[in-house]
């Protein structure tokens, strides 16, 4: 009794089968080795504010500074990744202005800081121009010419822009699907390749920017693995809506869980729930060996206090990434969420067709 305890306090128990210290070995050496360079430009959105002394809106507002959470992001992905992942930040752009929504309405100082003493008077709609903001840095040139692959926005509250968006050449999608979330392009101008374009906050914190990333994730493989559904009654049996399991779902066979929450979650955003539930977390890292092995665990397993960001590099570095390839698709997931348009040519999605999205977040 004294050692359950001493192992629940931990946060984790095993239960069923373990895994040989060969076979550990054997999906070790199963690992990606190849790597990727991801080049990104930050933007941040960042006005002077100049009837307030002349600091800057974040300076102003005492919220974060946002290179640092960069440097911090781009290190956070190369380790869940494996080392597969390895961003380089090719250039920083400080822009001294609101950007400007979709429709051509802009803040300015006088308006955005009524617009924070009363949220009612907040513009709608809200969604930036991501196409204005391309035609100003030159953006889809730049994607072009020096293989720009992400743009990664940092901004306030209210800016406009959506968590991740991203713009596939044509619009075109292997599987159809009923969820627009899942597709984003907006007003991305087509730069005839995938770019991706990260909406980052800096009023909070490292782990709702991780977060924003890991809803890219659930968006890219519910494209891929998920053959364009991700939903647990549809197709319960799809590989990809197996590793989103949660106990509250499925109190038998809880995985590894969703951005929203952990296997233990009992609803959303529930990073630090002391509860205990059988999951078999641990064994996505034998991937696509699984051996059904389960351990008792809460959040303790990712640990705290930071149980949100620590929730997310959790999450992120269970996602698959050995070598080979498993019903049509690659093992290594990360290839889709980084490395989309090499991955689905070199192996088009299994029984997929390129047609343009008919639902998507235009």
């Amino acid at each position: 009794m004294r050692r359950l305890r001493a192992l629940l306090c931990c946060g984790v128990l095993a239960i069923g089968a373990t895994n040989s210290p060969a076979a550990q070995r054997d999906a070790i050496a199963a690992r990606e080795t190849e790597t990727r360079t991801i080049k990104i430009i930050a933007i941040n959105y960042d006005p002077i504010l100049r009837a307030h002394g002349g600091v800057r809106l974040r300076e102003f507002m005492k919220w974060n500074e946002p290179r640092p959470m960069t440097t911090n992001l781009m290190r956070y992905l190369r380790e869940t990744s494996g080392g597969f992942a390895r961003y380089q930040l090719v250039e920083w752009i400080d822009v001294d202005a609101f950007p400007v929504k979709r429709d051509g309405f802009r803040y300015d100082e006088t308006s955005f800081l009524a617009m924070w003493k009363d949220r009612d008077k907040a513009h709608q709609p809200d969604s930036v121009s991501y196409a204005a903001i391309f035609k100003e840095h030159n953006l889809a040139e730049r994607v072009r010419k020096e293989n720009i692959q992400e743009v990664w926005l940092w901004g306030a509250p209210y800016f406009g822009t959506d968590e991740y968006a991203m713009k596939i050449p044509g619009d075109q999608t292997f599987y159809p699907t009923e969820n627009p979330w899942f597709y984003r392009p907006y007003d991305i101008p087509d730069c005839g390749r995938t770019v991706w374009v990260m909406g980052f906050n800096y009023e909070v914190g490292e782990d709702n920017a991780l977060h924003s990333f890991g809803h890219r994730v659930e968006g890219i493989l519910s494209l891929t693995v998920g053959r364009g559904v991700w939903d647990h009654k549809k197709t319960p049996d799809n590989i990809w809506n197996r590793f989103t399991r949660q106990a509250a779902d499925f109190p038998d066979d809880a995985q590894v869980g969703n951005v929203h929450g952990g296997p233990n979650a009992k609803g959303g955003y529930d990073y630090a729930q002391t509860n205990f539930v059988m999951s078999a977390a641990a064994d996505w890292f034998n991937y696509p060996r699984l051996t059904g092995a389960k351990k008792l665990l809460n959040c303790e397993a990712w640990g705290g206090p930071a149980y949100h960001l620590n929730y997310m590099k959790w999450w992120l570095d269970h996602l698959p990434k050995a070598t080979g390839v498993t019903d049509g698709f690659y093992n290594n997931w990360w290839r889709y969420v980084v490395d989309y348009d090499r991955a689905v040519k070199k192996l088009p999605p299994p029984g997929g067709k390129l047609e343009k999205a008919k639902v998507a977040m235009y």
